[in-house]
């Protein structure tokens, strides 16, 4: 039995048309904080609800969020437990520009069972970054699809996940892709944003799985590092 997903776009401001809203490029916003700067939303729904502008139903299982980039909306999905695949969808339409497959879906035997795409992507400029559910990560062309580059971190750097598998959004800072294999050898690691290269890798005193969130990048008293929810507990990391 086939099961899809169906995405509803509705209106939700005043402004005429989705062109001019503001980016929404990766997990909860352009900051990841979950806030939006943009003007001119509706104080309230109305009483027969926000207007329908289009829905799809044509796109596989997932958990991942929609992010939001110039006139295009970009999602992870899977087809079975063989097919884990970055779509982009138009705004104005809802109608699918290119799919891209990453690799199979991750611990499909986990229990309870629910193995599926679970990531946001993120966008910077003409770029999309990508992390599966099995720990492929990669780095593609927003506009086509086309693959620039892509690594397997369970593989390359000894990853271990929890029982759900990799459930994280990559945070782009500089030059550096930061995700979290998990594990003993390279809890958490920055990969070269060009071409997967790796820069650092940060083991774990107390070996650790990957856990369920994604690094956000925090600022206190003229110090920066990258903090991180793990299956055991928070980390910060030096930047």
């Amino acid at each position: 039995m086939k099961h899809t997903s169906t995405l509803y776009i509705a209106a939700i401001s005043i402004l005429p048309t989705l062109l001019l809203a503001d980016n929404w490029p990766q997990w909860r916003g352009p900051q990841r904080d979950g806030i939006s700067h943009e003007t001119g939303l509706l104080a309230e729904w109305p009483k027969e609800g926000p207007k329908l502008l289009w829905e799809v139903s044509n796109i596989g299982r997932g958990y991942s969020t929609p992010a939001v980039a110039d006139s295009r909306l970009y999602l992870m999905e899977s087809e079975g437990l063989e097919n884990e695949s970055v779509i982009a969808l138009d705004t104005r339409d809802g109608k699918r520009i290119w799919s891209t497959r990453l690799g199979n879906v991750g611990n499909p035997k986990q229990q309870p069972n629910f193995p599926t795409a679970r990531s946001t992507p993120t966008i910077e400029g003409d770029l999309l970054y990508a992390q599966s559910s099995d720990g492929d990560v990669a780095c593609l062309d927003a506009k086509t699809g086309t693959v620039r580059w892509k690594k397997n971190i369970r593989n390359d750097y000894g990853g271990k996940t929890a029982e759900w598998a990799y459930a994280e959004s990559p945070l782009i800072d500089g030059d550096a892709m930061v995700c979290a294999p998990g594990g003993s050898a390279a809890t958490v690691i920055a990969l070269r944003k060009s071409t997967g290269d790796l820069i650092w890798k940060c083991p774990l005193l107390e070996a650790d799985d990957a856990g369920f969130s994604s690094a956000i990048l925090v600022e206190v008293g003229g110090i920066r590092e990258y903090v991180r929810l793990l299956t055991k507990g928070l980390v910060g990391i030096l930047c």
